[in-house]
C-alpha cells in the first residue's frame, strides 16, 4: 500500500512536470482568442508595412555627365516576375531618392539602372531603414557592410591588445580597440584577432591553421615587415577599413584572403598561393606574380598593379585591373576577363587561355599572341592596342567583338581571325597578312570605315562606332525608350503602391468611439495607388483605384483620404469621385472645402459603388447570403505644380471612414490625425483613448485600433467573427509590436482557421 502511494505521488509529479513543459511550448500569446485580452504596447502602430528611404545613385563616367539613367525598384527579380514598385531618374551627383513603403516581411528589393544606349544592370539589396546604394560605372565594387559584420563588441580587458608589449595569444578571439604597436605570436591554432582600432605590430609569428586576422569597419592594420600566412590561416578586410603591409607571403595552398576594404596595399611583389577574393580595392606596389598553386583567384573590385603581372593559374576578373608594367599569360594559366583591364607596357600571351566576355582590354604598348595561347572574344568585347602581332588563331562568338589597332598590325603565317570579330587599323591593311586571314564572318576595315558599334559602358570607357544619342522627343532629359510619357515633358515615370499588379486593403470597424465586434469588415476597401512623377522625380499626378469588397454594417458609410503634406490650393483638379448625397462640399478644384490639408472624399456612401444581389443586409460578409460585386472607383488628382515626393508623402496617405454619412465622425488608422472636419469633442468618449497633445489617435485604453492597413489583398473574417479568431498568429504579431509573424495575414499552412474566413 505504501508503495502504491509513492507511485501515485510520482505519477502526479510527472503530470505536473509535463503540464509545465507543455505550458512553456504553448505561449500565452498562442492561446489569446479575445481582442480585449491582448496586451499591446502603446506605441504599436498596427502596420504590416514599413517606410524606408532610398537613395540610388549612378557613378557616371565623364562622357555621360548630363545623361539621365532610369532607376526601377521591384519586389522580386523582374526576370522572375517581380512587381514594379517605383521608378525615377538618377543623374550626375543626383541620386534617385524616394520614401518607399514595403511589406514588413520583405527582406530584399531588386533595383535596375538603365540608360538610353541599352546599358542595364540589376542588383539585389537587403532591406534596411535607410538604403544608400550606387551603381558604379567605373568599377564593380562589392561592399560587405551589414549589421552581421564582426566587430569588437565582445572585447574584455583580458582579451584586448594594447600598448607596445610582445604578446602570445591562444584560443578564441582577441581584440584591438585602440592602438597596438607590439609583436604578436600565435601560440595555438584557433586564435583570432578582430581589429577595430589601429593595429601596427612590429612582427606577427606562427599565423597558421585556424589563425585569423579580421579588420572590421573603420579599422586599420599596418605592418612595415612582411606578414606570413601559413596553411589554414585567413585575413579578412571589411568595408571602410585599411591594410598597409610591407609584404605578404602565403605559405602552403590553403591560406585565404577576403578583401572588401577601401584600400589594401602591399609594398612589395605579391605572389599568392591559396585563395584570394577581392571585392574592394587592392594596390600591389611591387607587381603581382600569381603562382600555379593558387587555388582561387577572383576580383570583383579594383586591382592596381604597379609593376609586372605574371599569371600562372586561373583568374576571374569581374572588375578593373590597371597594370603599369607588362602582363604575361603563361603556361597553365586561364584568364576569364569580364570587365576592364589596362596594361601600360607590353602584353605577351605566351600560352594558356584568355577569354573576354563583354570585356575591355587596353594595351598601350604592343600585344603579342603567341602560338601556345588560345584567345576567345565573346559578346561585344573590345581589344584595343597600339601594335598587334598574332601568331595563332583568334576566335569570336556571340555579339560582334572589336580588335582596334592604332598603329600597325601583323598576322603571321596561316593564323586566322575567325567568327564575329571586326579588326580595324589606321589604313585598313596589315603589315603582314591580308583579308584572307579573316574567315567565318570576321572582317578587316579602316578605323574610319568600321561598321561595328560597341557603346561606352561600365567596363569599356573607349567604345567604338560613335553611337548617336538616344531620342528624347519631349526634351525632358529622359530618353524615349525609358520614358513612360515620351511625348509629355511634364511626366516621365509611374510609381505604384503596393505594386503595379497588386492591391492593398483597408479594413474598418465603424462604431467609433465605441468598440465593435472586431471582425474588421464593416468596410473593406481594396486600393492601388499610381503616382506619376516627372524627370526631376517630383509628383505630378496621384491616381488611386478603390474597390469596396465588403461592408458588414447597417450604416451608410463614406470613405476618403487626406494627403497630409499637400495644401488644398496645391491641387489643380480631382476627378472620379462618387458623391450623391449632398453632405460633402467641394471646392472648384475637387478637394473638400474648409480643410487645412488636401482631402478627397472618394464616395459619400459605399452603396453608391456596389451592386447587391437581392436584399442583402450585409455586403459580402455573411457566407449564407449571395455574393455581390462593386465598381472600381478611379480617382485622378492633378497637382497645380509638381511637388517633391518627400513633401507629398507615401500612399495610402491618411485614409478614413465617414460614419453613417455624418461628416464630423471620422475613423482613421491608429495614430493618424483627423481632418479639420472631424468633431474632436468625441475624442476620449466611449472607448476612445485619443490624446491630440501626444499624437495618439483612434486607440482604446488597451491600444486596440478601429482600422488596419494591409500591403496585400486581405481575406477578412466572416460577420461577427473577430479577426483574432480567424488568423492563428494575429495575437503573436500584435503583442510583439509587429516583430513576430510579420506575415500573419498570408495563406501559409497553419496561419488561418479557414472556416472563419469569408470566401
Amino acid at each position: 500500500m505504501k508503495k502504491l502511494h509513492i507511485l501515485v505521488i510520482i505519477s502526479g509529479l510527472m503530470l505536473i512536470i509535463l503540464a509545465s513543459c507543455h505550458k512553456n511550448i504553448t505561449t500565452e500569446t498562442d492561446t489569446v482568442t479575445s481582442m480585449d485580452k491582448l496586451k499591446v504596447a502603446a506605441g504599436f502602430d498596427w502596420e504590416s508595412s514599413r517606410l524606408i528611404t532610398l537613395g540610388i545613385g549612378v557613378d557616371l563616367q565623364e562622357a555621360n555627365i548630363g545623361s539621365l539613367y532610369r532607376v526601377s525598384v521591384y519586389d522580386q527579380n523582374p526576370a522572375m516576375g517581380g512587381n514594379l514598385l517605383v521608378m525615377g531618374a538618377a543623374g550626375y551627383l543626383a541620386p534617385f531618392e524616394y520614401a518607399l513603403r514595403i511589406p514588413t516581411l520583405q527582406q530584399k528589393i531588386y533595383v535596375v539602372a538603365e540608360d538610353g544606349t541599352g546599358f542595364s544592370k540589376l542588383d539585389s539589396i537587403n532591406v534596411s531603414d535607410n538604403i544608400s546604394y550606387t551603381f558604379s560605372q567605373t568599377l564593380f565594387k562589392s561592399s560587405q557592410n551589414s549589421s552581421s559584420d564582426p566587430d569588437c563588441s565582445g572585447a574584455t580587458p583580458a582579451k584586448t591588445l594594447s600598448g607596445s608589449q610582445s604578446v602570445t595569444i591562444n584560443n578564441g578571439t582577441w581584440y584591438v580597440t585602440g592602438n597596438f604597436t607590439g609583436s604578436v605570436n600565435f601560440g595555438s591554432s584557433g586564435a583570432s584577432i578582430n581589429v577595430c582600432g589601429t593595429f601596427h605590430p612590429q612582427n606577427i609569428n606562427n599565423m597558421g591553421t585556424g589563425c585569423n586576422i579580421t579588420v572590421t569597419q573603420g579599422g586599420t592594420f599596418q605592418m612595415d615587415n612582411s606578414l606570413v600566412m601559413g596553411n589554414g590561416s585567413r585575413l579578412t578586410l571589411y568595408s571602410n577599413s585599411h591594410i598597409l603591409l610591407g609584404g605578404l607571403n602565403m605559405n602552403g595552398t590553403t591560406p585565404r584572403i577576403i578583401n572588401y576594404g577601401t584600400d589594401f596595399v602591399i609594398n612589395s611583389q605579391f605572389s599568392p598561393n591559396g585563395s584570394l577574393e577581392n571585392y574592394g580595392s587592392m594596390v600591389m606596389n611591387g607587381g603581382l606574380n600569381v603562382n600555379s598553386t593558387a587555388t582561387l583567384f577572383v576580383s570583383t573590385g579594383s586591382l592596381a598593379i604597379n609593376g609586372n603581372f605574371n599569371l600562372n593559374t586561373t583568374f576571374t576578373n569581374n572588375g578593373s585591373i590597371d597594370v603599369t608594367g607588362q602582363f604575361n599569360l603563361n603556361s597553365g594559366a586561364t584568364l576569364y576577363h569580364n570587365c576592364k583591364m589596362t596594361v601600360h607596357q607590353n602584353m605577351n600571351l605566351n600560352s594558356g587561355n584568355l577569354t573576354l566576355n563583354g570585356a575591355y582590354l587596353k594595351e598601350t604598348g604592343s600585344l603579342t599572341i603567341n602560338s601556345g595561347a588560345t584567345v576567345l572574344l565573346k559578346n561585344n568585347s573590345m581589344l584595343s592596342t597600339s601594335t598587334y602581332m598574332q601568331n595563332t588563331d583568334v576566335q569570336g562568338t556571340g555579339g560582334r567583338s572589336e580588335i582596334k589597332v592604332s598603329t600597325s598590325g601583323t598576322i603571321n603565317g596561316q593564323s586566322k581571325v575567325t567568327g564575329s570579330i571586326e579588326m580595324v587599323t589606321p589604313s585598313g591593311t596589315l603589315t603582314s597578312g591580308t583579308s584572307a586571314n579573316f574567315i567565318n564572318g570576321a572582317k578587316l576595315f579602316k578605323i574610319t570605315s568600321g561598321t561595328n558599334v560597341i557603346p561606352v559602358s561600365t567596363c569599356n570607357p573607349e567604345g567604338i562606332g560613335g553611337t548617336p544619342p538616344p531620342t528624347d522627343t519631349d526634351g525632358d532629359g529622359v530618353p524615349d525608350n525609358l520614358d513612360k510619357y515620351p511625348s509629355d515633358p511634364t511626366r516621365a515615370f509611374d510609381n505604384y503602391y503596393p505594386s503595379q499588379t497588386t492591391y492593398g486593403t483597408l479594413a474598418f470597424e465603424d462604431l467609433w468611439p465605441s468598440k465593435g465586434d472586431y471582425d474588421l469588415n464593416d468596410l473593406v476597401v481594396d486600393y492601388q495607388f499610381l503616382v506619376v512623377t516627372n524627370a526631376q522625380n517630383k509628383v505630378v499626378d496621384i491616381k488611386p483605384r478603390f474597390y469596396v469588397r465588403a461592408a458588414g454594417a447597417g450604416l451608410s458609410n463614406g470613405f476618403g483620404f487626406q494627403i497630409d503634406g499637400v495644401l488644398p490650393g496645391q491641387v489643380a483638379s480631382v476627378t472620379g469621385t462618387s458623391l450623391l448625397h449632398g453632405y460633402i462640399s467641394n471646392a472648384s478644384n475637387g478637394v473638400e472645402n474648409d480643410q487645412a490639408k488636401a482631402v478627397v472624399v472618394v464616395f459619400d456612401n459605399y452603396n453608391n459603388v456596389i451592386h447587391r444581389e437581392g436584399n442583402n443586409g450585409y455586403y459580402n460578409t455573411d457566407p449564407a447570403l449571395p455574393k455581390s460585386t462593386g465598381d472600381t472607383v478611379k480617382i485622378n488628382i492633378h497637382l497645380a505644380s509638381p511637388l517633391a515626393q518627400s513633401v507629398v508623402g507615401s500612399p495610402p496617405y491618411n485614409p478614413f471612414l465617414i460614419k453613417n454619412m455624418t461628416r464630423s465622425v471620422e475613423v482613421h488608422l491608429p495614430d493618424h490625425p483627423p481632418t479639420s472636419k472631424a468633431d474632436i469633442t468625441l475624442f476620449g468618449t466611449g472607448n476612445d483613448n485619443s490624446s491630440a497633445t501626444t499624437g495618439r489617435y483612434y486607440k482604446t485604453s488597451s491600444n486596440l485600433p478601429w482600422a488596419i492597413n494591409l500591403p496585400a489583398k486581405f481575406d477578412y473574417t466572416s460577420e461577427h467573427i473577430p479577426i483574432i479568431q480567424g488568423f492563428t498568429h494575429f495575437a503573436s504579431w500584435a503583442q510583439s509590436s509587429g516583430v513576430q509573424f510579420t506575415d500573419w495575414y498570408t495563406a501559409k499552412s497553419g496561419y488561418r482557421d479557414a472556416a472563419k474566413i469569408f470566401h
